[in-house]
């Protein structure tokens, strides 16, 4: 396993994470997630992920009784939780109006529910788990900030926030003396990537933002099981069908005007993996992985085996050379553009990610 600084702190986490969105969302998923958590531990996988909105509160329930069954020193172990949803969003109960959201009280009462729930002391890192319009900047981040104070977290985070808005929050931060989010938690995958890329690229530069990545598998199509265009049992597809994010996700990429495309693509980069010698997982992860904008990438699991592959990502990275990523980039057809050189009005010769590559060769 390699581990990777969080962004501009001195904490290392695991170039590849464990979380269990949908994995932990009813009770009798528990004793698979005791045993995921531990192959995920022994693997070298130190940073686990989760949310008071998976399973609304299921997923941090079973996450920790994993721990207490791990048994493993709390000083190994890097944690987060994210906080806005203590209750769906599609909620019509009026008396929880004050469970949703990022102002001060649910902030509080929500990361104790967390802990509570975690049986944790405390959190190493708590994501905002979307950004507020209806709260004050100066009131989530005053929050936050006394919750590191008072030893509650040690860090906090945002996730599917614009740069602009990460922008004005470390202002606000800057301003107030607080302490700023160390990381922010995009999708970030071969599928999806312009935003990660392009929109970020200045906050990376200039505070070494951090990233905890999800779904860099997308959903688990671009682990190789859809490429002939069926949905296999026991895939998340099929396990989660009735999910409402899962079908928009199966009618987002399988719709029949879609469906073509998408397996012409899958194929390509199946026939590169087998080139490479690695499996398609693997591929689709380890590219993530030679983007190192990425502090931890994300994954989960139905079985053991499928993290004992998923972590030999991580060697497959070296494989990703300039040559590979050209042609990967050809069967994406969704490259970003590389931007103007104002200097010369012309186009760069590299993006960001071409760049760091050529930088991973030597």
């Amino acid at each position: 396993m390699e581990y990777r600084f969080l962004g501009n702190s001195g904490l290392k986490v695991s170039a590849i994470g464990f979380g269990n969105w949908l994995n932990s969302d009813t009770s009798d998923r528990k004793l698979k997630m005791i045993e995921l958590i531990k192959r995920a531990y022994s693997l070298g996988i130190n940073f686990f992920d989760t949310a008071e909105a998976y399973g609304q509160g299921e997923g941090e329930i079973q996450f920790g009784e994993a721990f207490k069954a791990l048994g493993a020193p709390r000083q190994e172990l890097v944690i987060s939780s994210k906080i806005f949803w203590a209750v769906p969003p599609t909620s019509a109960d009026i008396k929880k109006v004050n469970q949703i959201g990022l102002s001060r009280k649910h902030i509080f009462e929500g990361v104790k529910a967390s802990l509570k729930r975690l049986q944790l002391d405390y959190l190493d890192i708590v994501f905002c788990h979307r950004f507020d319009e209806d709260t004050p900047l100066e009131e989530t981040a005053k929050a936050f900030n006394d919750l590191i104070e008072q030893g509650h977290i040690h860090y906090w985070g945002t996730s599917e926030w614009s740069a602009s808005e990460i922008f004005e929050v470390r202002e606000v931060c800057a301003r107030l003396n607080l302490t700023p989010p160390v990381s922010e938690q995009p999708q970030y995958s071969m599928i999806i990537r312009e935003k990660f890329e392009v929109e970020y690229g200045r906050l990376f530069d200039k505070y070494r933002l951090g990233t905890t990545v999800w779904s860099p598998l997308c959903s688990g199509i671009l682990t190789g099981k859809y490429n002939d265009g069926t949905i296999p049992t026991g895939s998340r597809l099929q396990e989660f069908k009735d999910n409402i994010y899962m079908k928009r996700i199966y009618n987002q990429y399988f719709a029949e005007d879609k469906k073509e495309k998408l397996l012409k693509l899958l194929n390509a980069l199946g026939n590169i993996a087998m080139r490479l010698k690695c499996t398609q997982s693997q591929l689709a992860m380890a590219w993530v992985l030679a983007n190192t904008d990425v502090s931890s990438a994300i994954t989960s699991a139905t079985r053991p085996e499928q993290l004992d592959d998923i972590v030999k990502s991580v060697q497959v990275v070296k494989l990703i050379t300039p040559e590979v990523n050209k042609e990967i980039d050809e069967i994406l057809g969704n490259k970003p553009m590389p931007g103007m050189d104002v200097k010369t009005f012309g186009l760069k010769k590299n993006t960001r990610r071409d760049l760091m590559i050529i930088k991973n060769q030597y």
